[in-house]
């Protein structure tokens, strides 16, 4: 879908689903660490700043963000099943042979081995790989969060030792969801030589000609050979009226 030289790459309902996760995400990080570690020095910062309550604050602000993210997982559950494209989107992001050939090709490219740059696809293989972790992270958080959530239902159900092994797995998994945004999917959407200063898809929706033909090459090509199909039908029909 072409529009003025741009492609469009997330809807305006995408847009939304991945704001509500992103913002969520962020409040959970920074609500989370700080319970971790209350004495770093921005969070004596909003102690000064909230106050007395300020870890009451935290609680409370950390839970409302683990329920946003939860409905923005359902929305998206709800959107893959239930829409057309969404469940295009889940064919698309599904991992195929070629995802393995394009793993090789990559590594050869960038280590100099191979002058030519693989043709990508509408998703390539790290954005898969970004995407199911995401999946993955959403049910480990989520899942062990309610168990610390409502500690005394699952106390007498996990005894003591249960609860520990909920605490240890919800920490280093929210170690592990954070260096992997910020040092992965933010260099991708920031600091990646063929998008800086930023990839604006996720804001506008949309992607250039200049960003299709460097991210998505084969994508770009099956979305013009479309075009062309049906222009030729359209120009068929024409002649044929006439």
């Amino acid at each position: 879908m072409e529009s003025e030289g741009k492609y469009l790459r997330m809807t305006k309902n995408e847009r939304i689903q991945h704001f509500l996760l992103l913002s969520s995400f962020i409040t959970l990080v920074i609500t989370g660490f700080a319970l971790k570690y209350p004495e770093a020095f921005w969070v004596r910062w909003g102690i000064y700043i909230i106050g007395e309550n300020a870890f009451i604050v935290r609680g409370v602000i950390h839970r409302i963000a683990a329920v946003v993210m939860v409905a923005a997982s359902l929305y998206h559950l709800m959107y893959i099943i239930f829409t057309k494209r969404g469940r295009k989107f889940i064919s698309d992001m599904w991992f195929y042979r070629s995802d393995f050939t394009e793993v090789a090709s990559s590594l050869l490219y960038l280590i100099g081995k191979s002058e030519e740059k693989p043709k990508l696809g509408r998703f390539s293989y790290i954005e898969k790989a970004e995407y199911w972790a995401v999946i993955w992270g959403t049910v480990v958080m989520g899942g062990t969060g309610m168990v610390l959530w409502f500690e005394n239902y699952f106390l007498p159900i996990i005894n003591v030792d249960g609860m520990n092994i909920a605490t240890a797995i919800h920490w280093y998994e929210a170690i592990l969801a954070s260096l992997a945004i910020l040092v992965w999917h933010f260099y991708f959407v920031f600091l990646n030589p063929d998008v800086s200063p930023m990839n604006k898809a996720w804001f506008t929706g949309y992607l250039t000609r200049h960003q299709m033909e460097n991210e998505h090459p084969r994508e770009l090509m099956e979305l013009e050979n479309a075009a062309n199909r049906k222009e030729e039908a359209a120009e068929e029909v024409k002649e044929t009226e006439e």
